[in-house]
């Protein structure tokens, strides 16, 4: 039943359903922000219980693996979690009650877990509501040192305005049948709070901090008679504390520390911890709130005048009778607001006492914070001062991308102390700090030696500035240094003395040892002293081996054997030796292979054919060597090697990011190799610091891994087109820059899991980063890339790394055995997703077929992933990413594919527009190359390419791929081009253009109809508007059989032809925010579009054929208003149907269309919509509503649709279900979609 008025030039219709219920619509998973943490140890197990969204999610630590799910809330985001009791039965269950909160929202729930791991989730009550927002909740147990046993009979919540209110629970913790009753306890001053914490002192006592909106700090308790019925007897009474001020903006955390004894002091201590948008952290001393009985209310705050400060800016003394005397320290962090910081470690050991902290905030990092407190004994009464307290930021842990960590737990156990922090990407991670509980948990060491005496060892931290007096200091110095195995370097000072480091592997050291300053120090021996008059020397090794290679300023080349500590002059060449370079590499291909004995070795020196390789077949017999000489060309300075010793090639890369191959069959004794390819900006024109073949059984190309200085890591492939005789061709098929850099060092593939481990330099600190999985493995703050250094990667795995470096005038040498930090899940985009695009074409990985599906943020990067439903228990759910690509610099606007499935297309901000290749590497994986770049304006254009279309183009060439492109841009323009993409690159050509008004463009698309192509476009003013290019595209392509092919090869027009939109149609009253096309019969189409207005408008177009002044349209539309309850953001048609319809004896066909409609509501909705051709105009459009169901998804932007199963002709059933739904905006949403009986 539909109502029908006019609204201006638009017919609407309100839909009244009356059909029965069903649920179309299932929830299959989701990648939300991570909004709550919760970690426990039960039945052997460390469990983690996460919120998201509404969502709670019981995850497996060690692994990753979600076990069980249930949504606790509606609609509401978990905010909190808080252990009831745990209780361990004398069957296989251990059983552990929580009390979860999240809005207004508030519930009970309970987790059992068998003995080997596996939980479930159920529910202890209904979802009950609490009068205001709720910040904090705690529950009192009765013996808090022993929570397993202990009793939980009552709890308490602090609302948004500064109101506690009490719960009584039954003390089985029975499932509870009815909503719980809360009982308003107490209530501090009137103020809008954005951050509480609550602490249960006695069982009688409640102890509240409360931060303000206008950067205040109320500390107030709430004093409970004694007895049974406390909570709900009304006798409760108020005693404000304190109320600090000095914060220069609101209070987004606060943190009441346990209780603190001090060595001599009969008084426990208690602080606060706050944190503000004002990026300071500060500590209040609150000792003096432990009261058993009721105390008198604070004199200054016992009356609140009218005409109160609001905090923010000059305070005076005079007016309000603050006590800024209480902060005891402060500190700034973090560059944006900070949201949390907590008190992790409380032991009080030493003089002065020393306190660490954690804090969380925008920039996604987690920081530690160390405060150092002074004792003085004269005064009993006062046995602490805080004259000399210090609040230091000790380190700081970015592991989150995008913006905002929302949650963080802290979890003691008997040997640890972990940090979980839950980021706004969805991913939680964990990592392990330092505490005076448990100082080595770490397992890593630095140890620091003067370069001038080896014997002077250095001591103090990674950050210390710490330097002793030497004994005396000579000229002679460390001067190169190189790993020769696992645990040994080989070191060579400027006069020639040869020495070798040793050192224990931290594995066999026993744990308390580690932090020790004078435990397993490394000890230097002296091998020789070489026989050269130089200072100047360069060292290579191949640890893998245990030989090393050292050249001099004469020419002069030694041999070190390392199992033997033999030392002997190798052979001597006429020039200085400035570099040798290990070309070997079969080690570097495949760490599971057993090493080989023979030896690739290149050396350079200045000048004319001062490049050689050294082929040595034995290493135990280097005398039988092979000298080759080499002539790259003058300009060629080698910084990279590799042999690919089975076709004899040997590939070298230069300082000037140039890449040469030669082919040592060539080699004769007369002349030297000439290089066979020069391939010049091969990495701009920045070093190429490392090249390594792929791994590729079988395989009739090779294929070579480079990283360079540029910030890039490349896969090439090289190859002789047709037969041994033909030239050898390098493409570059894969090109990345991981978020580190620009100087990418290495690359090395580890050795169990086979990820792609990436290290080099970013600003002062050398990182080691795994691509495969996007995770930091190691940070050492180092001083930068200018500077000796040398990594161990042979040795390297996820739990063992080396590092050695000089600075300051020392040697220093960082180990590690052990994970300093994991991610337990995996996420998504750190920011707001703006755009999802799914190919209808698998991605064929290891022999089997995935969906992918392309995303783009507001972080300007775009995640190229599987999508997968299976596997939505695991660690990284169904989404699994498997590149991403940086190369945008404004936020993503739109992403399409190819027909093919091999091309993907971007557009940003900045008028940046992409075109992205995209092939599947063996050994490697998913590789992605920008291959084109549409030309802009102008160079600092700063307009959106909103929308853009494509058709594929039947060329004469079947080796290339072309396309027709139509872009919108944000300043009204339309532009038509043709891009071409060859092996060489892609290119475009300029065909037609247009303007449209002065309304801004959003959406674009083409329209075919017979003979002739057509573009139909959206705007800000709420019509859409049809163009005829037809006229523009003759003499070059024709549409024929629903294909558009080429007439003529590389025709450039001299001139764009100018083109003009022809007739406008409004179907809404703003902006149109997203459309769907789908092409009917006789040439007409369905319009489905969401705008501003929070309506939906469904239309039906004929483009009218002719010429411009003739054609004439067929247009009727029918709006929902109001469909959503806020911008309609995103449609997707899922299904074409028909059901046959009886007029006056004649039976017709009646289209029927199943529409998705999302918006910033937060609902998504299933339409059913009809198309009667027999009925003229708006009468033709009937709709209605089938089911309205919450996503939990912030701020939708996108939405996509697919089938699940995944087949090759499915392309072609146009009317086939699209039985998956994926919603895209502050995290994704996966849905199915049931069959609707028409």
């Amino acid at each position: 039943m539909s109502c029908v008025f006019e609204v201006g030039k638009i017919r609407t219709s309100i839909i009244v359903c009356h059909c029965d219920v069903t649920d179309f619509f299932q929830h299959l998973d989701s990648r939300l922000p991570i909004t709550a943490i919760r970690v426990l140890d039960i039945a052997n197990s460390r469990l983690i219980l996460s919120g998201c969204g509404p969502y709670l999610h019981l995850i497996d630590e060690a692994s990753g693996r979600l076990l069980d799910q249930i949504q606790l809330f509606e609609t509401n985001n978990i905010h909190g979690i808080q252990l009831s009791n745990l209780t361990p039965r004398k069957s296989a269950l251990h059983v552990a009650n929580f009390l979860a909160w999240g809005g207004p929202s508030f519930r009970l729930f309970s987790l059992e877990v068998d003995r080997s791991g596996n939980g479930s989730l159920s529910f202890s009550s209904p979802e009950s509501a609490a009068p205001d927002w709720i910040l904090d909740a705690n529950i009192y147990h009765s013996r808090n040192d022993d929570r397993n046993s202990s009793t939980a009979n009552k709890a308490c919540l602090i609302t948004a305005h500064n109101a506690l209110f009490g719960l009584e629970l039954e003390d089985d913790f029975v499932t509870y049948q009815s909503d719980l009753r809360l009982h308003q306890i107490g209530a501090g001053l009137k103020s809008v709070l954005y951050s509480a914490d609550l602490s249960w002192l006695s069982s009688t006592q409640i102890l509240v901090a409360a931060g303000t909106v206008f950067g205040e700090i109320v500390v107030w308790s709430c004093f409970l008679p004694t007895g049974p019925g406390s909570i709900s007897s009304g006798d409760s009474s108020v005693s404000i504390h304190h109320l600090f001020a000095g914060h220069e903006g609101s209070i987004f955390g606060v943190d009441i520390s346990p209780e603190i004894h001090w060595l001599n002091d009969k008084q426990s201590r208690r602080f606060l911890a706050s944190c503000s948008d004002d990026r300071t952290i500060r500590i209040w001393d609150i000792s003096d709130c432990v009261s058993p009985v009721a105390s008198e209310t604070y004199k200054g705050v016992a009356v609140r005048p009218a005409t109160r400060s609001t905090g923010f800016g000059n305070i005076s003394r005079d007016d309000l009778d603050m006590d800024p005397e209480a902060c005891i320290a402060k500190a700034w962090g973090h560059t944006s607001r900070i949201w949390s910081a907590c008190f992790v470690d409380m032991t009080i050991s030493d003089q002065p006492g020393c306190l660490k902290l954690v804090s969380r905030g925008e920039d996604a990092t987690c920081q530690v914070w160390e405060l150092r407190l002074q004792s003085c004994s004269p005064a009993e009464e006062h046995p602490l001062s805080y004259t000399n307290s210090t609040l230091q930021n000790v380190s700081t842990h970015t592991y989150h991308t995008g913006k905002n960590i929302w949650s963080m737990a802290v979890h003691k156990s008997s040997n640890s102390t972990t940090i979980y922090s839950g980021g706004a990407d969805g991913s939680i991670h964990t990592f392990m700090i330092n505490t005076s509980e448990s100082p080595s948990r770490h397992r890593t060491r630095i140890e620091k030696y003067d370069i001038y005496d080896l014997s002077l060892r250095r001591t103090g931290s990674i950050a210390s500035t710490f330097s002793p007096v030497r004994r005396h200091k000579s000229d002679d110095r460390l001067n190169r240094y190189a790993f020769i195995s696992k645990t040994s370097i080989i070191g060579i000072s400027s006069h020639g003395k040869l020495s070798i480091a040793c050192f224990s592997d931290l594995k066999n050291v026993e744990r308390q040892q580690i932090d020790q300053e004078d435990a397993s120090p490394i000890s230097w021996h002296h091998i020789a002293t070489l026989d050269s008059s130089g200072s100047q020397f360069s060292i290579a090794s191949q640890p893998d081996l245990g030989i090393a290679m050292i050249g001099d300023a004469k020419g002069t080349i030694w041999w070190y054997r390392n199992d033997t500590r033999d030392v002997f002059t190798f052979t001597q060449l006429e020039k200085k030796i400035t570099s040798i370079l290990f070309a070997s590499s079969q080690t570097n291909c495949d760490h599971n292979m057993k090493p080989t004995s023979s030896v690739a070795a290149v050396t350079i020196s200045l000048g004319i054919q001062g490049t050689n390789i050294f082929l040595i077949p034995d290493k135990n017999s280097p005398e039988n060597f092979t000298k080759i000489p080499l002539d790259p060309p003058s300009y060629f300075l080698t910084t990279s090697a590799v042999l690919i010793e089975h076709k004899s090639w040997l590939i070298l890369g230069a300082k000037t990011g140039h890449l040469s191959v030669f082919d040592l069959n060539c080699a004769n004794d007369s002349q030297p190799v000439v290089a066979e390819l020069t391939v010049p900006n091969l990495h701009s024109r920045d070093t190429i610091t490392f090249i390594t073949p792929l791994l590729q059984p079988h395989h009739p190309e090779e294929r070579i891994l480079t990283t360079g200085r540029d910030g890039h890591y490349c896969i090439h492939s090289l190859i002789r087109a047709e037969g041994p005789k033909s030239p050898l061709t390098l493409q570059t098929i894969h090109k990345i820059a991981p978020p580190f850099g620009p100087y990418i060092e290495g690359a090395y593939f580890d050795k169990i899991s086979n990820d792609l481990i990436l290290f080099g330099f970013k600003g002062t600190e050398f990182i080691i980063w795994n691509e495969s999985t996007q995770t930091e493995r190691a940070t050492i703050e180092c001083g930068g890339a200018h500077r000796t250094w040398a990594y161990s990667s042979y040795h390297a795995d996820v739990e063992s790394e080396a590092f050695a470096w000089t600075k300051a005038s020392t040697f220093n040498l960082f180990r590690k055995t052990t994970l300093l930090h994991r991610p337990v899940t995996f996420g998504n985009h750190g920011r707001e997703i703006k755009v999802a695009a799914i190919s209808d074409v698998p991605f064929e990985e290891g022999g089997n077929k995935h969906r992918i599906i392309a995303t783009g943020g507001e972080d300007t990067m775009i995640h190229i992933s599987l999508l997968d439903e299976t596997n939505s228990t695991k660690s990284y759910g169904s989404l699994h990413c498997l590149r991403s690509l940086k190369k945008h610099n404004a936020g993503i606007q739109h992403l399409q594919w190819s027909p093919c499935g091999t091309l993907l297309f971007s557009s940003a901000g900045a008028e940046e527009f992409y075109v992205w290749r995209l092939r599947s590497i063996p050994g490697f994986g998913m590789g992605a190359i920008c291959e084109g770049e549409c030309p802009k304006m102008a160079a600092d254009s700063d307009l959106r390419i909103t929308s853009f279309d494509l058709l594929k183009i039947c060329t004469l060439e079947e080796r290339e791929d072309s396309f027709l492109l139509c872009l919108a841009y944000s300043n009204s323009t339309v532009k038509v081009f043709q891009y071409v993409s060859t092996a060489s690159g892609g290119s475009f050509n300029l065909l037609a253009k247009g303007k449209y008004t002065t309304n801004c463009l959003t959406q674009i698309k083409f329209s075919r109809a017979g003979p002739e192509l057509s573009l139909i476009t959206a705007s800000t003013d709420g019509h859409i508007t049809t163009w005829s290019i037809s006229e523009s595209l003759k003499g070059i392509f024709s549409i024929a059989d629903d294909s558009l092919k080429q007439l003529t090869r590389n025709k450039t027009l001299t001139e764009p032809w100018m083109i003009s939109w022809q007739h406008q149609h409004c179907i809404h009253q703003s902006s149109i925010r997203s459309i769907e096309i789908v092409s009917l019969f006789e040439e007409e189409c369905l319009i489905v579009a969401g705008g501003d207005d929070n309506a939906i408008s469904i239309s039906r177009l004929r483009i009218g054929g002719g010429s411009f002044d003739q054609a004439r349209n067929s247009f009727s539309t029918l709006s929902l208003p109001q469909a959503h309850a806020s911008t309609v953001s995103a449609v997707s048609v899922l299904e074409r149907g028909a059901r046959l319809a009886s007029t006056d004896r004649e039976s017709h066909s009646v289209p029927r269309f199943l529409i998705a409609s999302s918006g910033n509501d937060q609902r998504l909705k299933l339409w059913s919509a009809e198309l009667d051709s027999t009925r003229s105009g708006e009468d033709g459009i009937s709709v209605s509503l089938l089911q309205d169901v919450y996503t939990a998804v912030a701020d939708i932007s996108s939405m996509d649709s697919f089938r699940r199963q995944i087949d090759d002709g499915d392309r072609d059933q146009q009317s086939a279900l699209k039985d998956r739904l994926v919603l895209c905006g502050v995290g994704v949403d996966l849905w199915s979609v049931e069959k609707v009986t028409w």
